[in-house]
């Protein structure tokens, strides 16, 4: 018996999450997504972020996160919290890694 490939439209299949992993301050994602989830760890020094709706710290200011030496903290948010213009991160140090989960805005309607 032979199968068909069938394309899903779009609204069927699940939502696609990106993740990276930061150490720097920098621009996380451009235009409208959702944050599902943050996970900071401090290696060598106490650990700090920011997270801001923006392209720089003059977003609106969505969370801080800390976390003490030779430690990690996860944030798994319930529900994807909205950002309309972007997603900025303000790290404190070089020591201080993040990884953010996100969805883009193209999956927003279908969350």
């Amino acid at each position: 018996m032979e199968t068909e490939n069938v394309a899903l439209p779009k609204e069927f299949l699940p939502p696609i999450a990106h993740s990276k992993c930061f150490n720097d301050s920098q621009i996380v994602h451009i235009g409208p997504c959702l944050l599902c989830a943050v996970c900071m760890s401090a290696d060598g020094v106490a650990a700090d972020c920011d997270i801001y709706d923006g392209s720089d710290v003059n977003g609106e200011l969505k969370g801080h996160l800390e976390a003490i030496i030779g430690t990690t903290f996860g944030l798994c948010l319930g529900r994807p919290t909205d950002f309309d213009k972007g997603i900025y991160l303000h790290v404190n140090a070089k020591t201080t890694f993040v990884t953010i989960q996100w969805i883009p805005e193209d999956w927003h309607d279908f969350v």
